[in-house]
């Protein structure tokens, strides 16, 4: 098992480095797509400034809670469009040309491979330099104490929030094995993230549940920031731990059933 990981590993590597050299290899659409991100970067940090400078309350949170709350989906948002996304999007393309037929005979896990092997680095540059520069700002005018207990909190519910996002994001894209044409189901999906961007008090109880313990959006970037202002219940700080467990071996299963649904480019 260490020795299968240890090569998975190893292959993540070539896939960085090949997608580095293929996006420098074009270096005025690196550099646009760090641009447009710079803009919509600004776009978000408006939103900070202007709860900055109205003192508003929003879900009952000061606008320094929401600042932090705000850097967290940065830097969730930068991971998973830099990681994920691109992968997720080409999914169905790969599976209508046949594509799998030549990657299914590879000595590699194949979902591994169809949803790790690209990764955009211009889009992650900028959102995690903003998000970090939040989360560091708005520590500091919160007063939170920077205690081993809070960091390694904060880091693993990170961790957590990127493991919920693959798999819950990759679920409706695994449609493409029962429907050639998936942009609804997965420009719904994506509508969803959008709620990740302000806490979750902001919805009445029953959206909260829903979020949290059905479709568990809300752990995402919900959790690390709750953590931090230690207001989780015991049955949120329980869930924290098992969902990216859950959700890890809950995608894992349903890939193995679209998986069989698959039959070659030859139908």
């Amino acid at each position: 098992m260490f020795t299968e990981i240890k090569k998975h590993f190893k292959i993540y590597g070539h896939f960085l480095k090949y997608s580095i050299m293929e996006q420098l290899e074009y270096r005025a659409n690196f550099i646009l797509g760090i641009i447009v991100e710079c803009t919509w970067l600004c776009t978000k940090l408006l939103y900070v400034f202007i709860t900055q400078s109205t003192g508003a309350l929003v879900g009952g949170y000061t606008p320094d809670e929401i600042m932090l709350y705000v850097g967290v989906f940065m830097i969730l948002t930068a991971l998973y469009v830099g990681l994920f996304s691109w992968n997720f999007y080409f999914f169905s393309w790969g599976v209508s040309r046949g594509e799998l037929d030549m990657i299914m005979v590879k000595p590699v896990s194949l979902q591994f491979f169809m949803t790790t092997r690209y990764i955009n680095i211009s889009v992650p540059i900028p959102n995690i330099i903003g998000g970090t520069a939040l989360i560091v700002i708005a520590w500091g005018r919160i007063g939170l104490e920077a205690s081993i207990r809070n960091i390694l909190f904060f880091i693993l519910f990170l961790f957590g929030g990127m493991v919920v996002t693959y798999a819950l994001f990759l679920i409706p894209h695994l449609s493409a094995f029962w429907t050639i044409k998936t942009q609804g189901i997965t420009e719904i999906s994506s509508r969803m993230w959008d709620f990740n961007n302000m806490p979750m008090q902001i919805y009445n109880k029953w959206w909260q549940r829903l979020g949290v313990f059905f479709i568990p959006v809300f752990v995402i970037t919900n959790f690390p920031v709750m953590a931090l202002f230690n207001n989780m219940s015991l049955l949120h700080l329980i869930w924290g731990f098992a969902v990216p467990a859950v959700m890890f071996i809950g995608i894992r299963l349903f890939w193995k059933v679209a998986i069989s649904k698959y039959s070659s480019a030859g139908g």
